[in-house]
């Protein structure tokens, strides 16, 4: 029987990078630009990841919209793109021509109260139903 042994254990490519801020799957959030409307995949304290069902160019800094179905909107919140994903991206998510990641730039303090009312019934629903992470 052949067996490889190692000396370190390898780390899988997902931990390799950390984040400094847990993120939570978006379920039913959606981000809302001026090229459209794309699906949240998920959020968090410093910006999130969506998801596009047709390809658009997007800047370096730009505005967007989050709403949810419960009725929390947060408005005109300054992104700037981190990375993105297009449909030739083996880590693409399922359904997307392409997907961007974003952190949030100077939130108002209005902006901030509300994301933390979002994410945190966001944490609610994924410890409620862990099921759907």
């Amino acid at each position: 029987m052949n067996q490889l042994i190692l000396r370190e254990s390898l780390i899988p490519a997902y931990l390799r990078e950390r984040r400094k801020n847990d993120r939570f799957s978006a379920v039913n959030l959606l981000g809302i630009t001026a090229r459209g409307t794309g699906k949240i995949t998920d959020i968090g304290r410093d910006g999130l990841s969506f998801g596009c069902l047709y390809r658009h160019a997007f800047p370096a800094l730009w505005s967007m919209d989050i709403i949810n179905a419960n009725g929390v909107h947060l408005k005109q919140l300054t992104v700037r793109k981190i990375w993105e994903r297009d449909s030739g991206h083996p880590d693409l998510s399922g359904g997307f021509e392409l997907e961007v990641g974003v952190e949030f730039i100077d939130l108002t303090p209005r902006q901030e109260k509300e994301l933390d009312l979002l994410l945190s019934n966001l944490f609610l629903f994924n410890v409620e139903h862990p099921c759907l992470l």
